[in-house]
């Protein structure tokens, strides 16, 4: 397909109304591919495919202003980043949040799954959005746009088990919330967004569903009629720009429940204990997935930084194994030191009595490291058998082995 991202408007100033209609054309928000290239065709025909001069450019006058900031849509950017849109469709960011059409299950890459629940009688004819459902977890918002809840209000893909999910509110009343990191463009009722789809539940609107291109650079039109100029789109590489929504708490304390780290508090994680000068993509393209055995969501391993370190070999452990233990719970977890998800603390903890927690639970203490209990009973068991498969040991010889460790 002839990609008119890549040319400056296509169109002369001689052809307004053919301009007017080709803009509100690509900033719709889904187009037909098909009908895309006729009407790319059509206009390459009626403009000789002569390229765009703004005035001003070499000319001496003003040049003309471009409009105000718009969503155009990840499926525009596209047209220019195909590579990094291909991968980025096969991660979980799109997916966080998904409508239901024709009360069918919306699809997803490398998942499936047969649940719903008994609240909805007609299955997915009674949901009107899925929320994740890329490697963790899935829940629901009702016809109403009421978050699911009740006991039976999760689905979790580690075990194929049902949850509770604020078990401890009547379905039907509690307003979804959660589009700030969720969607792109969310605009809540508190600052003059509108219930999106005039539905009850929903508390604001937003210009698509999920973290598309947009959430994290910005409203794309202007670098789009600018001929791709980099200065009219947001490109951040600080982890700052993540910690948007992978943080925990609002002071950035490590939150925690139920035992273990909540599962989007890594910004708080990574920078509570010795890597808070690391950006995120120092270790990520952001644009990839780590899950479902996808390799290109790690660009950097410990050893291209830390290249003294010597690492014995323990029972064939790596360096993620133990400072990446399955400390932080996003749906399920195997048991009481294993979940679903590695902590990005990396820091441990060698001490026999350490502490990973405050004293109701709701704070991980990230600055001294992850507990041995969460590392080393993930392969060995503790006192009463529970843990991983091999040889019980206590903490204090734990400690003792783990001290040291790589002197």
């Amino acid at each position: 397909m002839f990609s008119y991202l890549k040319i400056n408007r296509l169109l002369s100033l001689q052809q307004p109304i053919i301009e007017r209609f080709f803009y509100k054309f690509y900033t719709m928000k889904k187009g037909n591919r098909i009908l895309q290239s006729v009407i790319i065709l059509l206009m390459i025909g009626a403009t000789g495919c002569t390229y765009y001069e703004r005035p001003g450019k070499g000319g001496g006058s003003e040049p003309e202003p471009l409009p105000d900031p718009a969503f155009i849509g990840s499926d525009q950017c596209a047209l220019c980043h195909q590579e990094i849109y291909n991968d980025f469709s096969e991660s979980g960011h799109p997916f966080i949040l998904s409508k239901v059409e024709d009360g069918t299950a919306p699809e997803r890459p490398f998942t499936s799954m047969d649940y719903t629940p008994p609240y909805f009688q007609n299955d997915w004819n009674d949901i009107s959005y899925a929320v994740g459902g890329f490697a963790w977890k899935y829940q629901f918002l009702d016809n109403d746009g009421f978050v699911y809840t009740g006991n039976d209000a999760q689905y979790n893909f580690l075990d194929n088990s049902v949850s509770a999910y604020h078990d401890g509110v009547a379905p039907g009343t509690e307003i979804y919330d959660c589009g700030k990191c969720h969607t792109t463009g969310w605009k809540s009722i508190t600052d003059g967004g509108s219930p999106q789809d005039g539905l009850a539940g929903m508390g604001g609107e937003f210009f698509a569903e999920g973290v598309q291109c947009e959430a994290c650079h910005g409203m794309a039109n202007r670098h789009v009629l600018s001929g791709g100029d980099k200065t009219e789109i947001s490109v951040d590489p600080n982890a700052t720009a993540c910690a948007q929504c992978h943080y925990g708490n609002e002071d950035h304390s490590i939150a925690a429940a139920d035992g273990f780290i909540v599962n989007h508090a890594q910004f708080d994680e990574m920078t509570a204990a010795g890597h808070k000068d690391l950006s995120c993509i120092d270790c990520h393209n952001p644009h990839a997935s780590v899950k479902h055995g996808q390799t290109d969501g790690i660009t950097a391993t410990c050893t291209d930084c830390h290249t003294d370190m010597n690492n014995p070999t323990h029972n064939g452990a790596d360096c993620l194994t133990c400072h990446m233990p399955y400390a932080t719970k996003s749906g399920s977890m195997v048991n009481k030191y294993v979940a679903d998800m590695k902590t990005h603390i990396f820091k441990i903890n060698p001490a026999e009595d350490g502490e990973m927690f405050n004293e109701d639970g709701t704070i991980a203490i990230g600055s001294t490291g992850v507990t041995l209990d969460y590392v080393c009973y993930q392969c060995h068991r503790d006192s009463k058998g529970v843990g991983g498969d091999k040889s019980i040991k206590t903490l204090k010889s734990l400690s003792t082995k783990a001290t040291g460790y790589h002197d």
